[in-house]
């Protein structure tokens, strides 16, 4: 299974638009603060999370993007799910993630009016710590385990969720 996604900045203060239009498209798209991702690893590892849980039936929210968003900010509260991995007024960044696997990325940049750009959706320390990651943490492991280190909190959701 691939995910499609992609990173892409916008104007500050036009989220809101472009959550409109991401709304209105066919295509079942989620958008994300790319200043909170860490990696496309990061975005398949809480996509495959959120599918096997609605298999499950154990997705704590009613929609796959929600579910996404949940796993992909590694809490167990969808409000605090929003306000870390969200859209909000100060977005410049932002991720595109496909859900359905077969969709056409290209196509949905284009129609969103958003030039693509991967490196927003790279890893780095910064957003280690913006993830929550402490610097107790990231001494321990060091620089090099940031993608790792928000991997294994998307997984501990699951834990929370019991």
């Amino acid at each position: 299974m691939t995910v499609p996604c992609a990173g892409a900045r916008i104007v500050r203060g036009e989220s809101g638009a472009l959550l409109a239009k991401a709304s209105a498209l066919e295509e079942d798209v989620l958008l994300m603060d790319a200043d909170m991702v860490c990696g496309a690893d990061h975005i398949f590892s809480a996509v495959l999370h959120a599918r096997r849980a609605f298999e499950r039936n154990s997705n704590s929210s009613k929609t796959l993007g929600m579910e996404v968003m949940l796993y992909a900010s590694g809490e167990r509260q969808i409000s605090k799910a929003k306000r870390k991995m969200g859209l909000h007024p100060g977005t410049e960044r932002v991720a595109v993630v496909l859900l359905s696997p077969e969709g056409d990325l290209g196509g949905v940049l284009r129609e969103l009016g958003l030039e693509r750009d991967d490196s927003l959706i790279g890893c780095d320390p910064g957003k280690g710590e913006a993830f929550g990651l402490g610097p107790r943490e990231l001494e321990a492991l060091g620089i090099a385990y940031v993608q790792e280190l928000v991997l294994e909190k998307v997984a501990f959701v699951d834990l929370l969720k019991r």
